[in-house]
This record gives C-alpha cells, sequence and structure tokens, in this order.
C-alpha cells in the first residue's frame, strides 16, 4: 500500500511540474487564452453572411447542407486553431530534452511513472482548450450536441497532440517540429478541409485520410446536423487510438534509453 502511495504521490508530482512548465512558459501560457480568441474574432469580423454547399459524410452515405460561411469558417478555424496549439503544447511536453528526468532517476523514478503523469497532463490540456475553444464559439453561434461538439474537439486535439509529441521526440531542432506543426494544421484542419477557402477539396478522395478530416465531420454532424455521426467517432478514435500507440512506442524508446545510460 505505501508503494502504492509514493506512486501516485509521484504521478501527481509530476503532474504539478508539466503544469508548471506550461506556466513558467508565460508566452506558451499566454497563447491558449490569446490565439483562440483572436483567430476566432478575425473571423467573425471579417467573413461573409454568403451560402456554401458543404457535404457531411457517414458510412455508405452523404449529406449536404448549405451553411452561412461565417459559420464554416468559424467552426474550421476553432478546429485549426485547436489542432495547433494542442500539437504545440504536446511538442513542449514531449520534445527530447530529458535533463529534468536525468535528476529524478536516483530518486527511482520509473520510465512508467513519467509517462503516465505527462499523459495525464496532456489530456487535461486538450480537455481544457476543447471547453474553451466551445465557450468562444458559444458566443458567436448557435451550438448544438455540445456534448458531442466537445468530444470532437477532444479527439481532434488528441490526434493533432500526439502528432506534435511524436515530431517533438523525433525532432533535434525545435524550431523544424514547430514548421512541421504549423504546416499540417494550416494544409489540413485550416485549408484543404475547409469549403470556404477550397471547396473543390471536398471532392478529393485523399483529404478524407487526413487527421482533421473525420473530427471535423463529427463536429459538424453534431454543430450543424444535429446528429451523432458514429462513423466519424469511430473513425477519429481509431486515428487518435493509432497516434497516441505510436507516441507512447516512441516515448518509451526515448526514456529507456536515457534512463539504462544514466544508470550505467
Amino acid at each position: 500500500m505505501n508503494r502504492h502511495n509514493r506512486k501516485t504521490g509521484l504521478v501527481g508530482l509530476l503532474y504539478r511540474y508539466s503544469a508548471l512548465e506550461l506556466v513558467r512558459n508565460r508566452l506558451g501560457f499566454l497563447l491558449i487564452f490569446m490565439i483562440p480568441a483572436l483567430f476566432l474574432a478575425v473571423v467573425e469580423g471579417t467573413t461573409g453572411e454568403g451560402a456554401l454547399p458543404i457535404k457531411i459524410y457517414g458510412l455508405g452515405s452523404t449529406e449536404q447542407h448549405v451553411l452561412s460561411a461565417r459559420l464554416i469558417s468559424l467552426v474550421f478555424m476553432a478546429a485549426a486553431v485547436s489542432g495547433f496549439l494542442t500539437s504545440y503544447y504536446a511538442l513542449l511536453l514531449f520534445h527530447q530534452d530529458f535533463k529534468f528526468y536525468r535528476y529524478c532517476i536516483s530518486m527511482r523514478l520509473s520510465p512508467r511513472t513519467l509517462i503516465v503523469s505527462r499523459f495525464g497532463f496532456f489530456f487535461t490540456l486538450v480537455a481544457v482548450l476543447a471547453g474553451f475553444i466551445l465557450l468562444i464559439l458559444g458566443f458567436m453561434m448557435p451550438l448544438h450536441m455540445v456534448p458531442a461538439a466537445f468530444a470532437g474537439f477532444v479527439l481532434l486535439g488528441i490526434v493533432y497532440g500526439a502528432y506534435g509529441g511524436i515530431v517533438g521526440l523525433l525532432s533535434k531542432d525545435f524550431m523544424v517540429g514547430i514548421m512541421l506543426i504549423v504546416l499540417l494544421a494550416n494544409l489540413d484542419a485550416g485549408w484543404l478541409q475547409n469549403p470556404v477557402f477550397y471547396s473543390s477539396a471536398q471532392q478529393a478522395a485523399f483529404i478524407r485520410w487526413l487527421p482533421a478530416f473525420f473530427p471535423c465531420q463529427f463536429i459538424f454532424s453534431a454543430l450543424f446536423a444535429g446528429k451523432m455521426n458514429l462513423w466519424a467517432l469511430i473513425m477519429s478514435a481509431a486515428y487518435a487510438g493509432a497516434f497516441i500507440f505510436i507516441l507512447s512506442v516512441c516515448l518509451q524508446q526515448k526514456i529507456r534509453g536515457v534512463y539504462h545510460g544514466y544508470r550505467r
């Protein structure tokens, strides 16, 4: 029992340390609140009310809805911002700088303890960002099926966050990692998935396998069609699970390398 309590205490301690890392990074901490509000305010003030058709894909079926360009842009910008921010903070959490962990090895801190604490804080951050973005959207547009939309933003954040973590582990240069996550968030959620900017992309089959496609479809189904898109939910969860699995394997290998190298 004491051993279990000690492990739980260490996980909690490292969880708090992860939170302090974010708070002490003042620019990064401010970005959580500034970027969603700023970008969505720009969309709100600059996008017209013209009607545009948009397709929502299910398993073996396609629905077409005609919606305001402003509403479409708000949701897709929210998705792009969510994808970028979760990738950025995961890049910070999982970047291959484990100097702090080397100091913890002398305390007999196991690799599993660090992994559990990092993932715990990562999932908390994803949920907070999803809730904050939905809160801002609620002031700009009517929201339907809010719990389902929240789940969609959480899944989107997990997919993009895991991608950012993988980039952080594999990239030695932090700025290269930033460039890679900006490119994906901008090209995928911000541009190719958005019919306001690139309407012909909806006809291209390859965009349906990009990371943002299924979470965006699930969010759109909830907010505008008022229904649960089970196919998009299943595929979003599959993408999230696959990316988390890859991230966890890469992280375990990296930490174990540091652990065994230090213990020698």
